[in-house]
């Protein structure tokens, strides 16, 4: 029986030069992401509310596209609202902290 080593597997890390500062591009920081995904929510729910609003008026008929839309809505503003239940868990955990 022949058992091969796992030494080749060193050759899959990518092992690149570090960038210069010139090509490192400048990290979003938490509010702004927070706040982008509050936009998106946003748009999500209004296009939603578009598409709702054409299917009642008979503007469009297809059902699917207008379920799928709220739905988008919905699963993307229970997440936008468990990141906020998390980070306000930790917030209050940080002020149960003695120093």
């Amino acid at each position: 029986m022949n058992i091969q080593g796992i030494g080749s597997a060193g050759s899959l890390i990518d092992v690149s030069p570090a960038k210069s500062s010139g090509e490192i591009k400048e990290a979003l920081n938490f509010k702004d992401l927070l706040l982008e995904a509050l936009k998106n929510v946003n748009s999500l729910d209004q296009e939603s509310s578009k598409m709702t609003e054409d299917f009642i008026a008979g503007r469009t008929d297809d059902i699917h596209s207008v379920l799928i839309a709220g739905e988008k809505a919905l699963v993307s503003l229970e997440f936008v609202t468990e990141i906020r239940n998390k980070v306000m868990d930790a917030y209050q955990e940080i002020m149960r902290m003695s120093v």
